[in-house]
C-alpha cells in the first residue's frame, strides 16, 4: 500500500515521466504515480506503449499519456538526436515543471529534451549500468558512457539504486561533483499487503525458483545448468523458472529453456509472483548486473533465502550467510555449489527465511522510496 495522499506542495506542478513499457511502468504506476496524482499534480506518462492495465491505471489517477519509442536503424548518432529532438516536441506543447526520466535510454533522451521543453527541474532515474560497466563491448540496447555524461549535465538531481553504479559513475567522472544523488531500493516493496509467506514442507524435497525475463544478462543459462547438474544428485528436488521470452540479441526463446527439461520446468511468463513464492523456498537471482532487482524484493518480502550473484544491485540484496548467499556471475558451478548448500542444510532455512524477511523491513519498504523519490522531484 502506498502512503496515503497528502496535501499538494505548494502550488500545483505538472511532472512529466519518462520511462521503458513493461515492468518499469508498471512499478512506477503501482506506487510513485499514484502518490504523485493523489497530491493532485498533473502527470503525464510518457513510454514507447501501454497495455490496457496500464491505460486503466493511469485514466483512473487523471493521468494523461503519450507515446514515444525512439528511433529505429540509421546512423545511430542521428538517431539518437532526432529521437531526442521528437520528445521535445512531444514534451514543450505540455510545458512540464519537472521531468523524470527513469532507465537507460528513456532517461537519456529525457535528460537532453526537457530543457529544450521548458522544464525547470530535470531529475534521472539510473536503474543499471551497461552490463560490463563501460569497459567492454556494449550490448545493441546499451548506451556508452559519454551519453550518461549527457544526460548527468543537464540533470538537477539524480536518483541511483544501488551504491555501486554510484560510485562508479563517480570514479569515471561521469557524474558532476555537485550534482545531488540519493539510493533507493529500486522500486520498493509494500510490506503491509506482502506479509511473509509460510515456507512450504520440505519433506518432498526443496524447490528453487528463479523469476526473471529470459535474458541471459539475467544468469538464465546458468540457472538452468546448475540446476540440471544438482538434478542428477538430488531428483527430488524441482527447479522452477519463470519469466517472458527475452528480447534483442540477448534474449532467449522459451524453446530454449525447454532444452533443460525436465530439470528446469518452465512456468512462462509470471502470472502471480506471490503464488510462485508460496511454492518456493529458494530463490535464486544470478543475474550479471543489475540496478535493483525488484524479483529479489518481492522474495525478500516473503521471506525465501536469496542465493544471487556478487555484483551490483544484487549484493546490496544479501548479507552473506544471513538471509543468502552469493555465487560468482556467470559461473554455473559457483550457482550451483551456493545452491546446494541449502540442500545439505535444509534445517537452516527457516531461520534464512525469517532474516530475509527482517531485511526487507530494514531495506526496500515502499513508504521510504516514495519519500526519496518525492524529495527528489521537490513534491514532498
Amino acid at each position: 500500500m502506498a502512503m496515503a495522499a497528502a496535501a499538494p506542495a505548494t502550488g500545483v506542478r505538472r511532472v512529466a515521466v519518462v520511462c521503458a513499457a513493461g515492468e518499469p511502468l508498471q512499478l512506477l504506476r503501482r506506487s510513485l504515480l499514484s502518490e504523485i496524482a493523489g497530491r493532485r499534480h498533473k502527470l503525464m506518462v510518457v513510454a514507447p506503449e501501454f497495455t490496457a492495465a496500464d491505460v486503466h491505471a493511469l485514466d483512473g489517477m487523471g493521468a494523461e499519456r503519450a507515446v514515444f519509442s525512439g528511433q529505429q536503424g540509421a546512423l545511430k548518432l542521428f538517431a539518437d538526436w532526432k529521437a531526442i529532438g521528437a520528445l521535445k516536441g512531444l514534451l514543450a506543447p505540455w510545458a512540464p515543471h519537472t521531468v523524470f526520466g527513469c532507465g537507460a535510454k528513456p532517461m537519456i533522451y529525457a535528460a537532453l529534451a526537457a530543457r529544450g521543453a521548458g522544464a525547470e527541474r530535470v531529475v534521472l532515474l539510473v536503474d543499471g549500468l551497461p552490463e560490463h560497466r563501460f569497459t567492454g563491448t556494449l550490448a545493441p540496447d546499451e548506451m556508452p558512457a559519454w551519453r550518461y555524461s549527457q544526460a548527468m549535465r543537464a540533470a538537477d538531481e539524480v536518483v541511483f539504486c544501488n551504491r555501486d553504479d554510484l560510485g562508479l559513475m563517480r570514479r569515471l567522472g561521469i557524474l558532476p561533483s555537485a550534482l545531488p544523488t540519493v539510493v533507493v531500493a529500486g522500486a520498493g516493496v509494500d510490506l503491509q499487503s506482502r506479509g511473509a509467506l509460510s515456507l512450504p514442507p520440505l519433506d518432498d524435497g526443496l524447490v528453487f525458483l528463479m523469476v526473471a525475463e529470459l535474458d541471459r544478462r539475467k544468469g538464465v543459462v546458468e540457472y538452468c545448468e546448475a540446476a540440471r547438474d544438482l538434478r542428477e544428485r538430488a531428483p527430488h528436488c524441482r527447479f522452477l523458472l519463470a519469466g517472458s521470452p527475452g528480447e534483442g540479441s540477448l534474449g532467449m526463446r522459451a524453446e530454449e529453456v525447454a532444452a533443460y527439461a525436465p530439470a528446469v520446468e518452465y512456468l512462462g511468463p509470471v502470472q502471480d509472483m506471490r503464488a510462485l513464492l508460496a511454492v518456493s523456498h529458494v530463490f535464486v537471482y544470478p543475474s550479471h548486473g543489475e540496478g535493483m532487482p525488484h524479483p529479489v524484493l518481492e522474495a525478500l518480502a516473503a521471506g525465501r533465502p536469496i542465493v544471487t550473484t556478487d555484483v551490483a544491485g544484487c549484493r546490496d540484496t544479501v548479507d552473506d550467510r544471513v538471509n543468502g548467499c552469493f555465487a560468482q556471475p556467470r559461473d554455473a558451478h559457483s550457482l550451483a555449489t551456493a545452491m546446494e548448500s541449502f540442500l545439505k542444510r535444509p534445517d537452516l532455512i527457516p531461520p534464512i527465511a525469517r532474516a530475509s524477511r527482517a531485511k526487507a523491513e530494514r531495506f526496500c519498504g515502499i513508504d521510504a522510496v516514495n519519500r526519496s523519490l518525492l524529495s527528489a522531484l521537490a513534491l514532498a
